[in-house]
C-alpha cells in the first residue's frame, strides 16, 4: 500500500509500545502503512522488558484445565504461592473468574490448547525472520528448554500435557535423574524427574529486543508519541480520535489498540467488553548467581521459571490477581529465589534486581486477535498473558493481513473479542 505523505493522520495509529504493538508496528511498516505509536512510557519501561525471555512454542497448556479448581483454594491462601488473589480485588474480578471457570470444561480446555498451538507454531520462524531483518541473530539462544519435577506424582499428573503436546508436533524426551545432570549438572536432589524438548529458545535480554526494534521502527519513519490516553472520540461508526491528558486529541485513521492488560477499558468503551485481567508476575535477577546454568528451565510443581541472561540469572513467575493499581509485593520475588535455591543449592543469592509487569491474561489463555465488531476502524491485539514475546511477532503478522483484508492462513473465530458472546 503506497503511503500518503500529504496526509495529516497516520495511516494507523498502534496503541501501546510493548512487544506486542511493537510487532504490529514492525508488520504495518513492512506492509507499506504510516504508523505512530502511542504510549504514556517509554519503550524500554513496560512488561515486555523485564520478563523470561522465551519463545515457549511448546507452552500449549492453558491455565484452566479441568480439576484445577481443586487446588486452587489452598493456593490462594498461602500469599507467596505460585497463586494468590488480593482479597479487595476479588468483587472485580468475579466476572473473569466466571468465564474461567467455564473454559475449565474439557471441551473449552481442548479448544484453548488447538488455539494457542495456532499460534505458537508459527512463533519461532517469526521471530527468526525478524532477528535476520535486524541483523541481530545472535540475540536468540535455540538450546532448548528443561522441565523439572521434584515428585513422579506431580510428574505422572501431567502426561497429558505432554501427550498434548507431541500431538501437536512438539519434540518431547523423556528425562530421569541422570538425564536432568547430563543437561544441567548444577540442578540438586530435588529435581528428580522431568523432560527436555528442543523446541523452545529464550532472548539473552528481552529489553535489548524492544529497544532494537523501537529504533528500527524509528529509521523507517515510526513516529513515537508519548500521551496518557484517557479516552475516544467516536463517530461515524469508529474512532475518530484519541483523547489524552489535559485534552490533548490525537487523530486517527485506522487504530490498533495493544495496550495490554489496560485495554479492556477502552474495548468496553467502544462496545467490545473482554473480561481481561492483570496476572501480575515478579522475579529477580542475580548478577552473579555463582553457578552454570545452561538452559531456560521450567521447575513445574512450583510454578518458576530460571533463564540465564547476559545480565545475570533471572528467576521469575507467580501469578498474582491484584489489579491494575496496587502496588507490588516484592516478598513474592524473594520467595522465588528461596525456591531456586531449594533446586540449586550452590546458588549465589545476593544482589539481586526485583521485578514485577503487569501480564495481560484473559480466561482461557487465548488472546484477542480481531477486529471490532461495532468500531469500524478499530482492531485489538491484546491477552497474550505469559505469551506476550513467544506470540508477539505471529501476532503482528495477523494483525496486517486483517487490515489488508487477507486470508491469514489461519481461522480467526478462536481469538475474536466476541467470543465469549
Amino acid at each position: 500500500m503506497p503511503n500518503n505523505q500529504d496526509k495529516t493522520t497516520p495511516d494507523v495509529t498502534v496503541l501501546g509500545n510493548g512487544i506486542v504493538g511493537l510487532a504490529c508496528a514492525y508488520a504495518l511498516v513492512e506492509d507499506g502503512h504510516r504508523v505512530t505509536v502511542v504510549d504514556r512510557g517509554p519503550v524500554d519501561s513496560g512488561t515486555s522488558t523485564g520478563n523470561a525471555g522465551a519463545i515457549a512454542v511448546a507452552e500449549m497448556i492453558p491455565i484452566a484445565e479441568p480439576g484445577i479448581w481443586k487446588r486452587i483454594p489452598a493456593m490462594l491462601w498461602d500469599p507467596l504461592g505460585p497463586l494468590y488473589l488480593r482479597i479487595a480485588h476479588l468483587p472485580k474480578l468475579l466476572p473473569w473468574f466466571y468465564r474461567f471457570m467455564q473454559a475449565c470444561r474439557a471441551e473449552d480446555h481442548h479448544k484453548g490448547v488447538s488455539a494457542l498451538a495456532g499460534l505458537l507454531s508459527r512463533s519461532m520462524e517469526t521471530h527468526l525472520a525478524l532477528l535476520q531483518r535486524l541483523g541481530a541473530q545472535d540475540m536468540l539462544r535455540r538450546n532448548g528448554t528443561l522441565f523439572v519435577y521434584r515428585s513422579e506424582e506431580a510428574f505422572n499428573a501431567e502426561a497429558h500435557h505432554w501427550q498434548a503436546r507431541k500431538d501437536h508436533g512438539i519434540d518431547v524426551q523423556r528425562l530421569d535423574r541422570d538425564g536432568i545432570l547430563e543437561h544441567e549438572p548444577a540442578l540438586g536432589p530435588e529435581a528428580r524427574l522431568g523432560y527436555f524438548t528442543p523446541d523452545w529458545a529464550h532472548y539473552r535480554d528481552p529489553k535489548e529486543l524492544v529497544t532494537l526494534l523501537a529504533d528500527h521502527l524509528r529509521e523507517r519513519g515510526v513516529n513515537f508519541e508519548r500521551a496518557q490516553v484517557t479516552g475516544l472520540e467516536t463517530g461515524d461508526g469508529g474512532v475518530k480520535a484519541l483523547i489524552a491528558d489535559g485534552g490533548k486529541r490525537i487523530a486517527i485513521e485506522r487504530l490498533v489498540i495493544c495496550a495490554g492488560a489496560w485495554s479492556g477499558r477502552l474495548s468496553r468503551e467502544l462496545g467490545d467488553p473482554f473480561p481481561i485481567e492483570a496476572d501480575r508476575g515478579y522475579n529477580t535477577t542475580l548478577p552473579d548467581p555463582g553457578v552454570d546454568i545452561r538452559h531456560m528451565i521450567t521447575f513445574a510443581e512450583d510454578s518458576f521459571v530460571m533463564t540465564p541472561m547476559r545480565m545475570g540469572l533471572r528467576i521469575g513467575g507467580s501469578v498474582e490477581m491484584g489489579g491494575l493499581e496496587a502496588g507490588p509485593n516484592y516478598q513474592r520475588s524473594k520467595a522465588l529465589v528461596s525456591l531456586a535455591k531449594r533446586y540449586v543449592p550452590d546458588l549465589r543469592t545476593e544482589g539481586g534486581t526485583e521485578w514485577m509487569g503487569h501480564r495481560p491474561g484473559t480466561p482461557d489463555s487465548v488472546p484477542v486477535i480481531s477486529a471490532s465488531p461495532h468500531a469500524k476502524n478499530v482492531y485489538y491485539a491484546f491477552g497474550h498473558g505469559h505469551l506476550g514475546l513467544t506470540m508477539s511477532i505471529v501476532t503482528g503478522r495477523l494483525m496486517a493481513d486483517l487490515i489488508a483484508g487477507r486470508d491469514p492462513g489461519l481461522d480467526m473465530a478462536p481469538y475474536r473479542i466476541d467470543r465469549y458472546r
